[in-house]
């Protein structure tokens, strides 16, 4: 039984046939030998196929004809980060020292704040008189919507359906009289 090894697929072959020995995980374990036909190629050693388009774009020059590349520069080394913060700070200060430049020492900016202060004016909006009556609509329905809840709420409560109201639903009920003389004073 002379064992031979074939390619750089760890194939044996020997008077039984083919097949791929026995190899060890990583975990310690061992994988089983596997029995494979003759021809058999393991799917790492099978070349990537390549359509004829791409075999065409890739045997075209990258660049146009007479085109040389020039050498690629290399690239800044990696900063750590207080180098970055130093360069930061460099930065701010030459911009500064520009910014300055026009300016007189000690010259305030308190004028400029001043008179932009004395333009800046409140104004107030006035409702439209037109969308009044529209809102006013939606308020009397919202409150009126609120006292059928509240009158449904004490129905239950009387009815015993609900045995314990909750804190809010006691607090529903005491705004009764708020929502009744609010609903009146829409009304008029």
């Amino acid at each position: 039984m002379a064992a031979s090894a074939s390619d750089a697929s760890n194939i044996v072959r020997d008077d039984s046939g083919c097949f791929i020995p026995a190899t060890q995980r990583p975990d310690g374990t061992w994988r089983k030998a596997r029995r494979v036909k003759d021809g058999y190629v393991p799917q790492e050693d099978v070349p990537v196929y390549e359509s004829k388009g791409k075999q065409w774009v890739n045997s075209k020059p990258k660049l146009p004809p007479g085109y040389a590349e020039e050498p690629k520069e290399e690239p800044k080394k990696a900063m750590s980060k207080a180098a970055k913060k130093n360069e930061k700070r460099k930065q701010k200060k030459k911009d500064k020292k520009e910014h300055d430049i026009g300016q007189q020492p000690g010259e305030d900016h308190a004028d400029e704040l001043a008179e932009m202060f004395d333009k800046t004016t409140i104004k107030t909006t006035q409702q439209n008189e037109g969308n009044e009556p529209k809102d006013h609509s939606k308020r009397i329905k919202n409150v009126k919507k609120k006292l059928r809840q509240i009158e449904d709420l004490e129905e239950k409560i009387a009815s015993g359906t609900i045995t314990t109201p909750s804190k809010e639903q006691l607090d529903k009920i005491a705004r009764k009289q708020e929502l009744e003389d609010e609903l009146l004073m829409l009304e008029d």
